[in-house]
């Protein structure tokens, strides 16, 4: 059902046609996009799904999505607060710009004390991962390599960014009714953040998931709640659907939701077996990334992460 467009290239992102007037716009290596968007023609009305990591990246977006729908985007969603969904959003001024109510609140809070710190750390991060890709120490170089874009965005973009905030807001569903196809965006809440969205196309049997579904990669469990993302990713499994875009990773299918929902469980029972044997963080945090998760990609920072973060649930309950 995915197939390369030609169209719109962008260093940043490869647009991908699932279907007409329906695509992904998937990261690229070394590009300043950091996650996965999406563009849907919904009939007289366009509706970009998130806005990367950077303003740079953005402006490409908003030119894939003009060239392939011929016309500005009309509606604009921030699936989540985190800074690589919103930080375009600026791009976007001739467009609404629409999340959930507390994901609006977040942004405002959370997401500009992010800026705020980014732009005291940004150099200095991007000079500790540069020393980092001269490592002898081969996952050290690895990290560098899968960073290095992330921070060299960050400062690129740190002297024009401008965090705008959502004008519409919604909780639990708002649906889009174009000519071509009808549009949903459901509301969930405690999974990968405090509140998420995700966009669904009925017709066209498509989940733009965000990042409620990483695809070959280590997700961020640290903001959520991973019993509560296990319940989301059963209710993704229940739409209508055959395809399911990720937050990160290529695009996805049915059998994608499964290998994150035996990634959570395999972390979670390695956190309850480390404290029933009375093992420390550090004992747990040592053990070797099981299979088939090894090859998967963030596995640094994130997987050491996640197993802090359900160690320290379980201490605490």
């Amino acid at each position: 059902m995915s197939k390369k467009a030609g169209t719109a290239l962008s260093r940043h992102f490869q647009l991908e046609r699932l279907t007409d007037g329906v695509y992904a716009c998937v990261h690229k290596d070394g590009g300043w996009a950091i996650s996965n968007a999406s563009i849907i023609d919904l009939g007289k009305q366009t509706l970009v799904f998130d806005t990367y990591l950077t303003p740079q990246a953005a402006y490409d977006l908003c030119a894939a999505a003009k060239t392939v729908t011929r016309r500005m985007p009309d509606y604009v969603v921030n699936s989540h607060y985190h800074n690589d969904h919103i930080r375009g959003n600026q791009v976007f001024n001739e467009s609404v710009l629409v999340s959930t109510r507390r994901t609006r609140e977040l942004i405002a809070t959370q997401g500009q004390a992010e800026l705020e710190s980014d732009r005291k750390q940004a150099a200095k991060r991007l000079a500790e991962l540069k020393v980092f890709g001269q490592s002898q120490d081969k996952e050290r170089r690895k990290f560098a390599a899968f960073f290095l874009p992330y921070w060299q965005g960050i400062l690129a973009s740190l002297p024009k960014i401008k965090l705008r905030l959502p004008e519409l807001t919604f909780e639990r569903q708002l649906t889009f009714h174009g000519t071509k196809r009808t549009a949903q965006l459901i509301e969930v809440n405690k999974g990968h953040t405090e509140s998420d969205c995700l966009l669904f196309l009925p017709q066209d049997g498509v989940v733009f998931c965000s990042d409620l579904l990483f695809v070959r990669g280590h997700p961020y469990l640290g903001d959520g709640d991973p019993q509560n993302l296990l319940s989301i990713l059963n209710q993704l499994e229940g739409l209508a659907a055959n395809v399911y875009v990720p937050g990160h990773g290529p695009v996805g299918k049915r059998e994608d939701l499964d290998k994150l929902r035996l990634y959570i469980r395999k972390l979670m029972r390695l956190a309850q077996e480390a404290v029933a044997r009375g093992n420390s963080v550090e004992d747990l945090v040592k053990q070797p990334i099981p299979q088939p998760f090894a090859n998967w990609i963030l596995a640094q920072p994130f997987y050491e992460a996640n197993l802090r973060f359900l160690y320290s649930l379980l201490v605490k309950s």
